[in-house]
């Protein structure tokens, strides 16, 4: 462990909670897939960052990654910040692979849910962010689950099928494609029209899926098509998932509500980890 973070690797915020907790198992986990350093990160709002409090948070946080099986295998720095943490994190976000941030904070330390520091990294990171919440039912998952990658032919969702291709992979599991047809298309829609919505969102399966399942010949793949509602299908696949990818935006039934309402309600809900592709 080393004084001080690599900028380039994977990022961790903590604030010492149950969910910042697990947020660092699993970035332990990432990072060594991705062959890079941790750095762990505690940012105390105000000047508090040389308190007693901040020290143990920090110092308990690396040791939990220190014991990680992977935590062998990669460099894990830390770093102790003063500031407001959204900003100070979406600043780290510049040159980051990964921020992960965990679903819940502790407020009695932070005076604020690290839900809404997550909330506001989400919308002004400049890489990839995941939120990883605290359940035990995820961690009895078999690790055999797919990733599932919401697709609707935008650029941001072609980032994200990128990225569900990398950690699928990483991970020797599936991908499980979604694409959520625009304009409804469900029981009140007629034969044509739901032929023509078929259709389309076959296109924009093919287009987004072929040249990563070219690069990713070991990575199976499997395609939905579903009807109305992006949050609700991507909540219900996302059950049956070790980890969900979204854009921050999309087009189309999803355009202008990713990262507003369906990646905010797919972070907030879905027990598996959440990755909301970001670029600078």
């Amino acid at each position: 462990m080393s004084e001080g973070i690599c900028s380039t690797g994977v990022i961790v915020g903590t604030d010492g909670s149950p969910s910042a907790t697990a947020a660092v198992g699993w970035a332990v986990a990432e990072a060594r897939m991705r062959r890079v350093a941790l750095g762990v990160v505690h940012v105390a709002a105000g000047d508090t960052a040389t308190d007693r409090d901040a020290d143990d948070i920090l110092t308990d946080a690396v040791s939990t990654a220190s014991a990680e099986p992977a935590g062998e295998d990669i460099e894990i720095g830390s770093s102790r910040l003063a500031g407001d943490p959204v900003s100070t994190l979406a600043d780290l976000s510049r040159t980051a692979a990964m921020i992960v941030l965990g679903r819940h904070g502790d407020t009695t330390r932070m005076h604020r849910l690290l839900g809404s520091v997550s909330t506001g990294v989400l919308h002004h990171a400049r890489c990839p962010v995941a939120v990883v919440h605290v359940d035990p039912t995820v961690s009895a998952r078999t690790r055999r689950q797919p990733v599932l990658v919401g697709v609707d032919g935008s650029r941001c969702s072609a980032l994200a099928a990128e990225i569900a291709f990398d950690e699928a992979s990483w991970r020797g599991v599936d991908v499980v494609a979604l694409y959520v047809c625009d304009g409804g298309g469900g029981p009140s829609a007629n034969r044509a029209e739901a032929a023509a919505l078929q259709a389309e969102a076959e296109y924009r399966l093919d287009t987004a899926l072929a040249p990563l399942g070219e690069r990713h010949r070991g990575v199976a793949v499997h395609r939905l098509i579903r009807f109305e509602s992006p949050a609700r299908q991507l909540l219900i696949q996302g059950e049956r998932a070790q980890l969900v990818v979204v854009g921050s935006h999309g087009r189309g039934a999803l355009a202008g509500v990713l990262l507003g309402s369906v990646s905010t309600a797919v972070a907030r809900e879905v027990r598996a980890p959440v990755i909301v592709a970001r670029r600078s």
